[in-house]
């Protein structure tokens, strides 16, 4: 594993036990829909970029969670993984802890995606928030494998107002590693819908800078 992601890894226990609070599965017979369009550009030649996301999860029971990660661009489905996480330890615990074990297809090649997730939550004053971090392989059939990283702070700014900040990294079965900067913030227009509007920043790796809009369904 490159050592830019290890230096990113070796942050999370800190960052875990920086503050107070709690994470969280989802509820039993509660759902969660994101679903998000990016664009990116202008590259060296001027054009743009289009991709979109879909993220659904489902809370089967009180300790399993159900979901799908779908991704793509105009072209291609670059990502469909169906998951399943459960939570380690006691619910009551101010750390939680997150198993997750998903499988399918990305970049059109089949592959298994475990992942570990750490967080909780935070207060500031009276602003409450979240501080999370995940890390995912991606274990391809013909035997690479890939490294994702995000971590990620939002805070409660207001009654309907969320502000995140997410650092992305990533160390590619094949391209250049990168580490990108995305902050967001989190509108609530009506209960169970939100909308989010969002920046992305490439720090590392290349890419060009792009703006990303997002609604969110609780149900």
């Amino acid at each position: 594993m490159p050592g830019r992601l290890l230096a990113i890894l070796a942050l999370l226990p800190w960052l875990a036990t920086a503050v107070l609070g709690g994470a969280w599965p989802r509820a039993e017979g509660e759902g969660f829909l994101a679903a998000s369009g990016t664009v990116e550009g202008p590259d060296e030649f001027g054009l743009y970029s289009q991709s979109f996301s879909l993220f659904a999860e489902y809370g089967a029971t009180e300790r399993l969670t159900l979901g799908v990660d779908l991704g793509g661009d105009a072209g291609r489905m670059s990502k469909a993984i169906a998951f399943l996480r459960w939570p380690l330890g006691r619910s009551e615990r101010q750390l939680r802890v997150a198993l997750e074990v998903g499988a399918g297809q990305v970049d059109q090649e089949a592959a298994l995606r475990p992942a570990f997730s750490v967080g909780r939550g935070i207060s500031i004053g009276e602003h409450h928030g979240w501080l999370n971090a995940d890390t995912r392989a991606i274990l391809f059939d013909g035997g690479t494998t890939a490294y994702e990283t995000d971590l990620t702070a939002g805070l409660s700014l207001g009654a309907r107002v969320k502000g995140i900040v997410q650092l992305q990294a990533g160390a590619p079965a094949r391209g250049r590693d990168y580490l990108r900067l995305a902050p967001s913030v989190v509108y609530e227009a009506r209960p169970g819908t939100q909308i989010e509007l969002g920046l992305t920043e490439p720090l590392t790796g290349g890419g060009e800078r792009g703006f990303k809009i997002g609604l969110w369904r609780t149900f």
